[in-house]
């Protein structure tokens, strides 16, 4: 009877906990408001409100486990996920959210190099600080206009476009559901990549993340073919989903009816698909569709790092949203980094083409290529231009969509093929799909130039200049991403 008593209060307390926290209690009091928005169906509303009670539950039970151990380990977080049924890698993704609360430490044992979890503030009520809306990341410049507080926003008061970030402070409830869903507020990078591997076990991280397999290919589709960037394995891809029916529906960077300034796109058919082909230098914030109503079960979205990494880090901590939980495949786009729309019409300028008469835009060599649709094309130093590029994408370490199904880019592979990095299970057997339908050619990365090593040189440039450049203002700003 002691103790069915003591579990029932320990069961008890978790949920008066997470009754009692910032975030539950701001959904639950503006029920009414999130309805009237029209994004969420009653059902819908408290299918999300019941899936966030059981992950804040168990997270808060997982807090009370660690506080009756004097050093955790990992060992001990084992028997935790195999007493509340939960895989090792959700246990430890709660752990880390923890960490960030501020309520716990993990340190590195320096004798046996493994990881300890020790309890930092005992006082739960800490955690409220997080979760404020994610106005201070526009505030502070590091938004990465991936759209993903406006794809999760349960009032529809955030609107993202040209890589800004605006807030209606009259309909926003600060629930704080963007700012934790956000890449640019913390990023669990360790979780992220051993979600990709599929291992409770944290690696070594290599500069272009997990991955299986690395190739270079292009497209065997006619009509694909003679529109792609490179080698058009994206546009390949989508075909492939839509013609074996495991997408209904995807999301993609389509033209706006400005020239050269993308819109995010719910592609619908494989004629939709032709909308999208083609790389747009402006930022796009192409998650920002998920908050909208898609008449689609099964979504492919196609996007940059952030927005790779924005959709694993929704899953991790399971948002069931309408329309994220529909998000199926993630396909990963290499980027450098972006350009406001604004500076796109500069760049046009100094090359003294008229925007009208561009047909396709394209970084390669270390240079910005402009190809007109008659005449040769030009080209600027991205030495020359880089002032121009957005100061947030500045923040980012991720050259190759690390948090992908599959990674495609043009570095690393010859004109007109395109490199792909096969990073988890699902990616594999999209690319075996590929290859068994005849949609592609391929060949090992390995077997052709300038190949794998081009790619790591220039996605270990990438990190060490991330790096550098939050050390500069790490002391200046209020907010930095936090990266660990």
């Amino acid at each position: 009877m002691k103790v069915q008593e003591n579990i029932n209060r320990n069961v008890l307390n978790d949920a008066l906990n997470v009754m009692k926290s910032y975030r539950f209690r701001n959904l639950i009091d503006s029920k009414e408001d999130i309805l009237n928005s029209g994004i969420y169906s009653e059902e819908e509303y408290y299918d999300f409100i019941f899936t966030l009670y059981d992950e804040d539950k168990l997270k808060y039970s997982l807090f009370n486990f660690l506080k009756n151990k004097e050093i955790a380990s990992i060992k001990d977080l084992k028997e935790f996920s195999k007493e509340f049924n939960h895989d090792l890698k959700k246990i430890l993704s709660l752990s880390y959210l923890l960490k960030y609360e501020n309520l716990i430490e993990i340190k590195k044992n320096e004798n046996t190099s493994e990881l300890e979890f020790n309890i930092k503030n005992k006082d739960f009520i800490k955690v409220k600080p997080i979760y404020e809306p994610v106005k201070v990341i526009f505030d502070s410049k590091i938004c990465s206009g991936c759209g993903i507080c406006q794809g999760i926003c349960p009032v529809d008061c955030i609107k993202i476009d040209n890589g800004v970030g605006i807030i209606d402070d009259e309909k926003c409830i600060s629930c704080g559901l963007c700012y934790t869903v956000c890449p640019r507020s913390y990023l669990p990078i360790d979780i992220l990549n051993i979600y990709i591997s599929n291992s409770n076990k944290f690696k070594n991280q290599s500069d272009i993340g997990e991955y299986l397999e690395a190739y270079s290919a292009k497209t065997k589709v006619d009509e694909i073919s003679k529109i792609c960037q490179d080698g058009g394995i994206a546009s390949s891809i989508l075909h492939y989903l839509f013609d074996t029916q495991q997408i209904d529906g995807a999301i993609g960077a389509g033209m706006s009816e400005t020239i050269w300034k993308p819109t995010p796109l719910l592609i619908k058919n494989k004629d939709d698909i032709k909308k999208t082909s083609g790389t747009k230098y402006a930022n796009n914030p192409n998650l920002q569709l998920l908050n909208q109503h898609i008449d689609c079960e099964n979504l492919a979205v196609v996007g940059t790092p952030c927005m790779m990494q924005a959709l694993l880090k929704s899953h991790i901590y399971n948002f069931k949203t309408p329309n994220i939980e529909k998000v199926k495949f993630r396909i990963g786009i290499f980027c450098m980094e972006s350009f406001p729309y604004e500076s796109i019409l500069e760049i046009v300028k100094r090359l003294s083409v008229e925007i009208n008469d561009i047909k396709k835009m394209d970084i390669n060599k270390g240079k910005f290529f402009i190809y007109p649709k008659n005449g040769e094309p030009k080209n600027i130093p991205i030495k020359e231009i880089t002032s121009l590029a957005r100061e947030d994408c500045e923040y980012c370490y991720d050259l190759t969509s690390e948090s992908a199904d599959i990674s495609i880019g043009s570095i690393g592979s010859p004109a007109g093929w395109s490199t792909v990095l096969v990073r988890t299970k699902v990616g594999k057997e999209i690319f075996k799909g590929l290859v068994d339908k005849n949609y592609i050619e391929w060949k090992d990365l390995q077997d052709v130039q300038p190949g794998l090593n081009l790619l790591l040189k220039i996605a270990k440039m990438k990190r060490k200049n991330c790096t550098e450049h939050i050390n500069k203002v790490k002391m200046e700003k209020e907010h930095i991403p936090q990266y660990y």
